[in-house]
């Protein structure tokens, strides 16, 4: 027998409360729910009331309250998972954004000095080196924060667009 498939599991209660409440030895209680051992009559009978309360359709006024309060709060957290997902998606768009300039600068840098390298004109008249120097700089840019960041970031913005519809379906469905 699985622990959910006992009669504590079903009420909700440890063992250990069970007995308690039936004022019976807790081996007793776990020895009864094994079916190895039986309970006195009067811990049968509040076994039985406590048993009848599971088939109440309308719970008690404190269970209605309790569930009231359980749904409301439910409805507020997810409000706030949604305004912290939008904020999330607002501050990942601005990243890719962001990383986006930087990798169109970068490769703009890069045919840039592959150009004014190749005009035998210019290149007497610039510095060299220093073309290189900045060429280099915006190779190792690239392989910082090239195409895989950019697919990473937008794959992390589809993945939080997702989890606001899933959210938002949510909030819908209980409101």
């Amino acid at each position: 027998m699985k622990k959910t498939d006992t009669l504590s599991a079903l009420l909700g209660l440890t063992q250990g409360q069970m007995a308690l409440l039936l004022q019976v030895h807790p081996s007793q209680w776990s020895m009864y729910e094994s079916g190895k051992r039986n309970l006195p009559l009067k811990a049968k009978q509040v076994l039985a009331e406590m048993i009848g309360f599971l088939k109440l359709e309308d719970k008690s006024f404190k269970v209605q309250q309790h569930l009231i309060e359980q749904e409301a709060s439910k409805k507020e957290c997810l409000k706030k998972m949604i305004k912290k997902n939008e904020f999330d998606l607002y501050e990942i768009s601005k990243k890719i954004a962001l990383a986006e300039t930087k990798y169109n600068e970068n490769i703009g840098v890069i045919g840039l000095v592959e150009y004014l390298t190749t005009l035998p004109s210019i290149k007497e008249s610039l510095d060299v080196e220093l073309l290189e120097i900045i060429g280099s700089e915006a190779e190792r840019a690239l392989k910082k924060s090239g195409l895989a960041n950019l697919t990473e970031l937008r794959l992390k913005k589809e993945l939080l667009q997702q989890e606001k519809l899933i959210l938002e379906s949510t909030l819908n469905k209980i409101t």
